[in-house]
């Protein structure tokens, strides 16, 4: 490690520094939390391989050498998604309410998305956002394997989002991008490329990003502030200028197991590997007040599908399925999707998902997406297969193979256990394989 980052990190530890060394040198440690749309996901987990997180509610670590459960089906069928548990606790310190409006602005890969997301009901919006088009895809699939359906995801530069949203979220998380000190025992490249050039350029982004945040949030609104390093240029002196500069209310967070109190600040909280289990971990929550600001009119996404596509997807559902077509649907060069009325239209922004994705209208036929198969059941719909988690089948579907069917005509539910994993079309006794191509493995 960098000489000035020990120097730096022992004036802030002080006699605690030696435990935090001997802490780096340790794994890291792994944590999953369940998808609450699942049913009993944890009677089918191998729970001897797992120990219980000590404050966040159906989540637990795992025992990745011995239960890589990344590798597993049910990590496919969206039964848990895998997330770092310093990080897993930043979305943990703010009780959500159905209907809230959240925005997370650099949101890949989507472990805080996913976990507030769930947290809402078909009244509240959750928008996720992230810069980088290939972090932004990423994103998308985690929230589709999830089975979420009040989402949009965007791919740009958060700071452009001001023109469409001026106090209009009742809470946002600002993950910011940040040196990485938190990351050093996980990741050898933060080590590589940490600098204090890093740190200030860093910084910079922080400020720009607390500004748009700070517009775009409703008064009383609450931003949720956090990093994955230690540097005080990135979290306290950031709180202070969110504090004096922006008349924003610092909120305490209640201390659970491994937080500790900041900086010469006891109400924000600061995560150590020495003390927690996990990595290293800021977070602050601060209340915006300014009784002037004026909510911005938003103008709404409109259902826009015509009467050919409507009679495709119709033909497709009466056919296929046991449930009723969504009642507000949305066309995108014919890749229609299941919206909600309080969704933006968003011109000029990049949009990648616009709530529960159904399928593409092609020439005389509906084709339905990998997205819409994860949000069924067996009793949703008219043919399906169950099998077996360690079934043979199971592996060759992963892999893209043609499995072998009972001539049940017509698109039907691959099943692991009960749970959804992909679509399939069955004709003259071949299960045509509908699991996306680049999932397989």
């Amino acid at each position: 490690m960098d000489k000035l980052f020990k120097q730096r990190m022992k004036k802030l530890l002080q006699d605690d520094y030696e435990n935090f060394e001997k802490a780096l040198l340790q794994k890291p440690v792994k944590s999953f939390y369940l998808n609450p749309l699942k049913k009993d996901v944890i009677s089918h987990l191998e729970q001897r391989f797992l120990t219980p997180h000590p404050y966040i509610k159906n989540a637990y670590f795992f025992d990745y050498d011995n239960y890589p459960v990344g590798k597993h089906p049910y990590f496919n069928c969206g039964l848990y998604y895998i997330q770092e548990p310093s990080a897993m606790a930043v979305a943990n310190c703010v009780d959500f309410k159905e209907d809230d409006y959240v925005l997370d602005m650099c949101a890949a890969p989507g472990g805080k998305t996913c976990f507030t997301a769930n947290q809402l009901s078909d009244q509240g919006l959750m928008i996720a956002n992230d810069i980088n088009k290939l972090r932004a895809g990423i994103l998308s699939e985690n929230i589709e394997r999830f089975g979420i359906k009040n989402t949009i995801v965007t791919n740009c530069d958060p700071v452009k989002l001001e023109k469409h949203f001026n106090n209009f979220f009742d809470k946002i998380i600002l993950d910011a991008p940040c040196s990485g000190e938190g990351m050093f025992r996980k990741l050898d490249q933060a080590i590589k490329t940490w600098s204090i050039d890093k740190i200030n350029e860093c910084a910079y982004i922080q400020r720009k990003l607390i500004d748009s945040a700070y517009k775009m949030l409703k008064n009383d609104g609450i931003l949720i502030y956090s990093t994955c390093t230690y540097s005080l240029e990135e979290n306290e002196e950031q709180v202070d200028y969110m504090v004096k500069q922006l008349n924003m209310e610092l909120l305490a967070i209640k201390k659970q197991p491994g937080m500790t109190s900041g900086y010469q600040n006891d109400k924000v909280v600061r995560m150590y590997p020495h003390l927690n289990k996990g990595e290293g971990q800021f977070i602050a929550l601060l209340k915006k007040h300014d009784e002037e600001s004026k909510i911005g009119k938003i103008k709404l996404l409109k259902p826009n599908i015509n009467k050919e596509q409507l009679d495709l997807i119709n033909k497709f559902y009466l056919d296929n399925l046991k449930v009723k077509i969504p009642p507000l649907l949305y066309n995108s060069n014919n890749h229609i999707y299941a919206i909600l009325p309080q969704f933006p239209e968003l011109k000029g922004i990049r949009v990648l998902r616009t709530g529960l994705y159904l399928g593409e209208c092609k020439k005389r036929r509906f084709e339905p997406s990998h997205s819409l198969a994860l949000t069924l059941t067996k009793n949703d719909v008219k043919r399906y297969y169950d099998y077996k988690a360690d079934d043979k089948e199971i592996t060759k579907y992963l892999h893209g193979e043609t499995l072998l069917g009972t001539n049940q005509k017509g698109y039907g539910l691959i099943l692991v256990d009960g749970y959804p994993l992909s679509f399939y079309k069955e004709s003259n006794n071949q299960i045509k394989n509908l699991y996306p191509k680049g999932l397989r493995r």
